[in-house]
C-alpha cells in the first residue's frame, strides 16, 4: 500500500468522514458501485429508492440530499487530502461502493456511507500547479461531474443546487483553525482561490468554473459565502429552515436554533 494511505494522517481523514477501508459490510441494506450511478438508468433505480428508505417527498429533494452526502463522504476527504496532505487520493468507481449498514443503536442514519476497495495516492511532486490541476480535474470532470449530470437529469435538478451543496462541503475546510493544525499556509489560500476563482471550467466539465458565484472577496481574499444562494430543500425532509437557506427572510432567520 502507497506510504500515505498507510499514515495516521489518511486514516484520521478516512475516520472523519466515515470511509470505510474495504469492502462494504455484507449485511447492509443496500449497497451500489458508484461506477453503476454514472448508468442513467441505474442511477434512477437507486434514486427511488433512496427516496422511499429515507422518506423524501420526491426525487429532487432527494437527489439533493445525497448530493450533500457526496460532497462530505467523497469531495472533502478527498480536497483536504490535496491541500493539507499535498496527495491526489482517488477512488476507482467500480471498487467504491455506497452503502446502508444495517440500522443498530449505534447507527440510526438511513443516509448511505462510503465503502472504498481500491485506493491510489500520487504525492505532489514538480509544479504544484501542474500538479493541482491534474487532481481538480480528475476529482471533478472525471468523477464527480458526470454523476451530478444523471442527478440533475433523473430528478429535474439544476446543477446550482447540487454544486452549492458540494461547496458547503468544501468552505468549511478551508475556515481559519479548520485544519488540525490551524496552518495558515500561502498553498492553502492558492488553492481554495484555484479552486473557486482561478479553475476554468474544463477541470469541471463546466462551462464555468461552478463554484465562483458561491464565493465573495475580502480585501482580495476568497471566502464562502456564509448564505446559500440555492435551497437544498432540507425543509422539506425535516420540516424547518435551515440558518442559511434563501427562502427565509432575515428576522426569521434570527428565530431558528
Amino acid at each position: 500500500m502507497d506510504r500515505y494511505l498507510a499514515s495516521e494522517g489518511w486514516k484520521q481523514t478516512a475516520d472523519k468522514y466515515s470511509i470505510r477501508l474495504g469492502k462494504p459490510p455484507a449485511n447492509s441494506v443496500r449497497t451500489v458501485a458508484l461506477s453503476e450511478l454514472y448508468e442513467e438508468e441505474a442511477c434512477r433505480v437507486y434514486i427511488d429508492w433512496f427516496r422511499q428508505y429515507i422518506d423524501a417527498p420526491d426525487r429532487r429533494v432527494a437527489a439533493s440530499m445525497l448530493s450533500k452526502r457526496l460532497g462530505y463522504l467523497w469531495t472533502a476527504p478527498l480536497v483536504k487530502a490535496m491541500t493539507f496532505h499535498h496527495q491526489h487520493v482517488s477512488f476507482e468507481p467500480h471498487s467504491t461502493y455506497l452503502y446502508h449498514p444495517a440500522l443498530t443503536d449505534e447507527t440510526t442514519t438511513r443516509f448511505p456511507f462510503l465503502a472504498v476497495d481500491d485506493l491510489r495516492a500520487e504525492a505532489l511532486e514538480g509544479s504544484r500547479e501542474t500538479w493541482r490541476a491534474k487532481a481538480v480535474e480528475d476529482m471533478f470532470a472525471s468523477r464527480l461531474t458526470p454523476l451530478l449530470r444523471n442527478l440533475a437529469a433523473i430528478a429535474s435538478i439544476p446543477m446550482s443546487i447540487l454544486w452549492e451543496n458540494i461547496m458547503v462541503r468544501i468552505g468549511p475546510l478551508y475556515l481559519r483553525d479548520a485544519d488540525d493544525a490551524g496552518r495558515e499556509h500561502e498553498h492553502v489560500r492558492a488553492d481554495f482561490e484555484y479552486l473557486t476563482q482561478a479553475a476554468p471550467g474544463a477541470v469541471f466539465d463546466q462551462r464555468k468554473n461552478p463554484f465562483t458565484r458561491f464565493t465573495t472577496c475580502e480585501h482580495g481574499i476568497p471566502a464562502a459565502k456564509s448564505e446559500r444562494i440555492t435551497c437544498c430543500f432540507y425543509y422539506r425532509m425535516s420540516g424547518e429552515y435551515c440558518r442559511k437557506c434563501p427562502k427565509i427572510d432575515t428576522e426569521n432567520k434570527s428565530q431558528l436554533k
